[in-house]
């Protein structure tokens, strides 16, 4: 089940549970969760992270399952646009 939040302490939570790291895109720029075994070209603390996440009105969308590391990290109106394909995805399985 999907949940969203902007509760940056739920979003930590979440990533230490799953050992994710803090990070920025090298893309664009933007905050990001690197797990384990993932490439992170750009590590942050939470120091770092946490303010940027607020500041950027962000919201996490993430998958509360156990071991789940389904989520998506970013503007509002981006998200809205995961959970329309994670809920369509869910329908065609």
């Amino acid at each position: 089940m999907l949940r969203t939040t902007q509760d940056v302490v739920e979003l930590r939570h979440w990533a230490e549970s799953r050992e994710a790291q803090p990070c920025r895109d090298p893309r664009t720029g933007r905050i990001a969760l690197a797990f384990g075994g993932e490439p992170c070209a750009f590590p942050v603390g939470w120091d770092e992270f946490e303010p940027a996440f607020m500041v950027s009105r962000s919201v996490f969308v993430y998958d509360e399952a156990p071991g789940s590391r389904r989520h998506f990290l970013g503007p509002i109106e981006e998200a809205h646009a995961f959970v329309t394909d994670a809920m369509g995805a869910g329908a065609r399985a």
